[in-house]
């Protein structure tokens, strides 16, 4: 007797850890069958996976699966062929970095964090973050960081009327031979030689839309297309260097170029050397950015890689003796209402650089562009209201 409850206890168990393909589809989408390759992949990727389930974002193509790795939530987009191709550890909104935190904050005020994940590579390093909001319009917006915080994507669901009463968008990303050809034909031949930063298939309902990043010229452009390659919408930013690609790295007042200190004994006698910046772009020196106190004032100062003055700007408030921190910044990280303000206005400009300067809990935003060899540079408050302008012709 005690042998055949053992017998049936191993059994009992093989058949609960060996779930069937029917038993884990998709309870929202019965006619939407699982291949056995797709479930394989999960099993065999995390072998320790419990309650596992499928969710369906594109019908009999891909599926997301949730599960648990040691009471630790995570989810993993797999294919029909079983290929897995995203990878996240859900972490909530406790575990992201505090410069997607403030931009989240900054851009989206009164915006909820609904979920927010890590993806994680096949090397179990950090790629980037996945965050879902809802602002307090009602708008449900998806935001794709890279490792580092640098917003790379951002879809929005503009459908009207009541968002609740609709199922969100769903989203995957593929590579840029994934796209279809006719999408690739129009990039080919609108930006030759392009570099793709990030392509998403969005689905909604039996609608299916792609949204593009890529880079071209030191300018970021973004599409969102239709399946047969029409172009639904289209922004573009220019920028200082290829999106994501800058780079800068500390400069100490021992290591300022002669020509610099020239410049600054001439214009600036008794300087004092608050900090700096060298800029860099795929490890070529682009420039100096330099912040000096001069007379009760505080001046960041632009030079060109051979050390040539560019030009100079006030920042902070005059005579309180306090330090303030300036970080350069993306255009997409302005706030919105700046960009749409300079979008207006100009229409077509080119971005010089933008910086975000903290001057103890206020914020400043000090954003230089380019129009007809006229470069513009502007100060707005934390609200993006116009606090200064300046024009030079170059």
């Amino acid at each position: 007797m005690k042998k055949t409850y053992i017998l049936l206890l191993v059994i009992g168990w093989f058949f609960s850890a060996c779930d069937s393909v029917n038993d884990l589809q998709p309870q929202q989408n019965l006619n939407d069958a699982i291949p056995q390759a797709t479930v394989n992949a999960i099993r065999q990727a995390f072998p320790e996976a419990t309650k596992i389930k499928f969710s369906t974002i594109e019908k009999n193509k891909v599926w997301q699966s949730d599960f648990e790795v040691k009471v630790e939530p995570m989810s993993a987009i797999v294919d029909n062929l079983g290929v897995i191709t995203e990878t996240y550890k859900i972490t909530g909104e406790i575990a992201l970095p505090e410069n997607i935190k403030s931009y989240i904050a900054t851009n989206y005020v009164g915006a909820t964090i609904k979920n927010a994940s890590q993806q994680i590579g096949k090397d179990g390093k950090i790629e980037g973050y996945k965050v879902s909001i809802k602002s307090k319009e009602g708008k449900e917006i998806t935001l794709v960081f890279d490792a580092k915080g640098a917003l790379t994507l951002f879809i929005t669901d503009d459908r009207s009327g009541n968002s609740s009463a609709h199922n969100p968008p769903k989203i995957y990303f593929i590579e840029k031979n994934a796209l279809p050809e006719a999408i690739r034909a129009y990039l080919n031949s609108k930006h030759s030689e392009y570099n793709c930063v990030k392509a998403a298939v969005i689905v909604e309902g039996n609608t299916k839309n792609y949204s593009v990043v890529i880079s071209k010229d030191l300018t970021l452009f973004e599409y969102l297309f239709d399946e047969k390659g029409n172009v639904l919408k289209y922004d573009s930013f220019g920028v200082s260097a290829p999106f994501n690609k800058i780079e800068d790295k500390p400069l100490t007042v021992n290591d300022l170029p002669a020509v610099l200190k020239s410049y600054l004994d001439k214009e600036f006698k008794d300087w004092v050397y608050e900090k700096g910046i060298l800029i860099f772009q795929n490890g070529t020196l682009l420039g100096y950015n330099v912040l000096i106190t001069y007379g009760k004032k505080q001046f960041s100062l632009q030079f060109d890689a051979k050390g040539m003055f560019i030009r100079k700007e006030q920042v902070g408030s005059e005579g309180n003796g306090s330090k303030y921190q300036i970080q350069s910044i993306q255009p997409k990280d302005l706030l919105k209402v700046i960009t749409d303000f300079l979008n207006e206005k100009f229409k077509e400009f080119k971005y010089i650089q933008t910086s975000l300067i903290t001057d103890k809990n206020v914020k400043i935003y000090w954003v230089t562009i380019l129009k007809d060899n006229i470069t513009y540079d502007y100060t707005f408050d934390d609200k993006g209201k116009v606090l200064k302008v300046t024009e030079n012709c170059t």
